[in-house]
């Protein structure tokens, strides 16, 4: 008997398979979305998320960064405190209470929930649509405001009926009805439904709990009513001053903020064809910048999730605070790593997250990145000087704290590294048999720690690579700041920690027995989960694209996939797809120019978020496989389910990266000019680029590729910043080859089959290439 799973699979694997002629365009289909999807409206750096259920539902926590103070347990957010349910029904002979038949984005990219509503083969029909923004109150303060636009259709030749009924809670306080309003206890304002005009209020249900109101739509007609919920403390006693508020006034405002956001960043430029990724690209900058909130000092976090994952990880701001950068907002992205400084200890340890304390040491090359990234995309050396301290201490607490995993095993007892603890464990770190003398596999990495994502309690090399980082990153701020004494100092830390880093994994290859010998995840278990272990290649550099354990990794790799995606990833092992690091895995297959994996990568792992362009962390897919922790909720997930928040921040943060670097990546000096993009996303006649984004030359390049005729493509570069050198690729159709390239009407030679390398461009240059 066939799975769904398998089915679908399959279905997916043909679609891959299809040659380019017939694969016209990008199609998102989401057709392996997790089945317990939310999505979330909200505004950019602002505190307040909502969570909408996949059947219209609102869930919001009250518990913000201003307000949660430090000494909460993990997953604070999780516990929502405010929400506000809602039912419709159709009244008459054949009443029909309506159901949540679909959601999907305004224009497809706006951060606008749209809930579709239908009875069944009942005339009335309701488009829900839920939307924040921000807009001054009566007494001129800013207040932020959740609205639900409710249009309701009537395709009857008669008026219909319909009843609205109206419940929830704010703070864990149940609301009471009061006229159009629901109010809780302590006066204040949970929602007001507006205008009054038109509806019928009957006597509140449930105890006074539920607003009922009834409302006439006329055949062959419409209405339309809006549902007004302040996030702030709003006096119930001024919920009639609401109706100064024009809702249509904020629903166009809310559009208006939004696209003047957007403005502000890099433009992505894609053909018509492709509108479905520069949607889904200008939703996740959306998304990214909803998942950013103020504390109560007013510092600007990077946030996992908006509920369970409302927290701070130093590996996360690495990747979000870069597409935030990459995205053009970089004085965003410098507020977000400024907040990491106050989160770094006396000592230099960088750790995280925050609330939970949990030793989890890729923190420390991830905040540490962030600082060089900024200095790279700014060139700033005020910025760096400023910052150098910070890098500097936690390069020295990586390398002293090796000390740690170099005890003797006869070392007092009281010289001993503290046992640091966590509340829970995934499973136990393999302890082989030592020889006598022989030394421990772990023998100067950075000692125990907690995991993640499926690893073992232990050694993880991605917690060692990015400690490697971290030290590669002081070396290089010391040399850029002239700081010489520094820079042989950490330049001496870097080779040591990385020829036993390198002794260490070794080591590990030699336990291997499931494929050739590849990167292995932990000194003593090898083959765990994969989802960090290519950082060794992107973005820390330790490894080239091209090492046979690169390679045989990879392999690894392909010979498991679901659904078109890699498992073993993390905590659901075997049975399942973690789908936004798998861009990351994207990213070393496009270092590797092998970009037919890039697309198939790139488009299962859109197909497998929601319809909201919403990422999950995991998704169970095959429940019958291995999962990779001992304990845990992994493992009770069933098929089409996920774990972790949704929306993910990593999603929308890894996408950004990674559609920029399929237009323009850099390599040192050395920038690779459209090496990702496919033949299919453009045709003669058609042009694709991207306007003002920033490089880590300093600068900002703008790009432009026209295609002219069947026979000729033009590229026009304009970088703010001299260019080095560039390696321009033409996304040419199958079988097709270069045989001549023009540079500002002068020819070169030496070009490939599709590339041409150029050197010192400075302003704008103009590259035709026939073919």
């Amino acid at each position: 008997m066939f799975s769904r799973a398998n089915l679908l699979r399959s279905a997916l694997l043909a679609a891959l398979a299809l040659p380019a002629a017939a694969q016209n365009n990008f199609h998102i289909t989401h057709q392996y979305a997790n089945k317990d999807a939310r999505s979330m409206i909200g505004l950019p750096m602002g505190s307040h998320k909502t969570i909408v259920t996949k059947d219209g539902q609102l869930q919001w926590s009250q518990w913000s960064l201003k307000q949660k103070g430090r000494a909460v347990g993990f997953g604070f957010s999780e516990q929502l405190d405010g929400a506000l349910g809602l039912r419709m029904s159709e009244l008459g002979a054949s009443a029909k209470q309506l159901a949540a038949t679909g959601q999907r984005l305004i224009d497809d990219r706006f951060p606008f929930v749209i809930t579709d509503w239908k009875g069944s083969a009942a005339a009335l029909s309701v488009e829900e649509t839920a939307f924040s923004v921000e807009q001054d109150k009566i007494d001129q303060d800013q207040q932020g405001y959740d609205i639900l636009r409710m249009t309701v259709t009537n395709s009857a030749a008669e008026p219909r009926t319909l009843e609205l009924r109206l419940d929830g809670r704010q703070r864990n306080l149940p609301a009471r009805a009061e006229g159009a309003h629901l109010a809780t206890g302590d006066g204040f304002l949970l929602a007001s439904v507006e205008p009054d005009a038109g509806a019928e209020i009957l006597p509140a249900e449930a105890h006074g709990r539920t607003l009922v109101e009834r409302r006439t739509v006329p055949a062959n007609g419409s209405i339309t009513f809006w549902i007004e919920l302040p996030n702030d403390n709003f006096p119930a006693a001024k919920a009639d001053t609401l109706a100064a508020l024009d809702p249509a006034t904020l629903f166009a405002t809310a559009r208006k903020d939004w696209e003047t956001l957007w403005a502000r960043g890099a433009q992505l430029d894609l053909p018509a064809r492709e509108k479905e990724l520069a949607d889904f690209y200008q939703a996740s900058v959306a998304y990214i910048l909803m998942l950013t909130e103020r504390d109560e000092n007013g510092e600007l976090w990077t946030l996992d999730g908006p509920a369970f994952y409302r927290e701070f990880w130093g590996r996360g701001e690495y990747f979000q605070a870069r597409s935030i950068e990459f995205a053009g907002y970089l004085d965003i992205a410098r507020e977000t790593a400024l907040h990491t400084f106050s989160l770094q200890k006396s000592d230099g340890e960088w750790d995280g997250p925050v609330t939970s304390g949990w030793p989890a040491w890729d923190n420390i090359g991830g905040n540490a990145g962030t600082v060089w990234d900024y200095y790279l995309l700014t060139r700033d050396k005020q910025w760096l000087a400023s910052s150098y301290p910070h890098v500097a201490a936690a390069a020295r607490w990586v390398d002293l704290h090796r000390q740690e995993s170099m005890l003797e095993d006869d070392a007092p007892e009281a010289a001993k590294g503290v046992a640091r603890q966590i509340p829970w464990k995934c499973s136990d770190e393999p302890t082989p048999k030592l020889k006598p003398g022989e030394k421990p596999y772990w023998y100067g990495l950075l000692p125990w720690s907690y995991g993640d994502s499926g690893l073992p309690e232990g050694h993880p090399y991605p917690h060692n690579t990015w400690g490697l980082y971290a030290i590669k990153v002081a070396e290089m701020a010391a040399h850029t700041l002239g700081n010489t004494t520094d820079e042989k100092e950490f330049a001496a830390k870097y080779e040591d920690y990385k020829k036993v880093y390198f002794v260490s994994m070794a080591r590990s290859i030699e336990l291997e027995t499931d494929y050739k010998p590849y990167l292995p995840a932990m000194p003593t278990n090898p083959g765990a989960g994969v989802s960090q272990s290519l950082i060794a290649v992107y973005p820390t550099n330790l490894l080239a694209p091209d090492h046979q354990w690169v390679t045989n990794l990879l392999a690894r790799m392909r010979k498991d996939e679901l659904e078109g995606l890699p498992t073993h990833m993390a905590w659901m092992g075997a049975g399942g797809v973690w789908p936004s690091e798998s861009m990351n895995v994207a990213e070393t297959y496009l270092r590797r120019g092998e970009l037919d994996k890039v697309h198939s990568l790139l488009l299962a792992t859109l197909n497998h978020t929601y319809v909201t362009d919403v990422f999950k962390e995991e998704i169970k897919v095959d429940k019958t496989l291995p999962v990779a922790c001992a304990s845990g909720v992994s493992k009770e997930v069933e098929n089409g389910n996920g774990t972790g928040d949704q929306p993910e921040a990593w999603g929308p943060a890894n996408l950004i990266l990674l559609v920029r670097d399929l237009l323009f990546y850099e390599d040192g000096d050395t920038v690779h000019i459209l090496p990702g993009v496919p033949a299919t996303w453009i045709a003669p006649g058609e042009h694709l680029g991207i306007a003002q984004a920033p490089t880590t030359l300093g600068g900002k390049l703008t790009l432009r590729l026209d295609y002219v005729n069947a026979s000729t493509m033009r590229l026009r570069l304009d970088p703010t910043v001299t260019l080095p050198e560039a390696v321009v690729r033409f996304p040419l159709p199958a079988g097709k080859k270069l045989t001549s390239v023009n540079v500002n009407g002068h020819a070169v030679k030496g070009f490939s089959t599709d590339s041409v390398t150029l050197r010192s461009i400075n302003g704008a240059t103009d590259i035709e290439a026939r073919f």
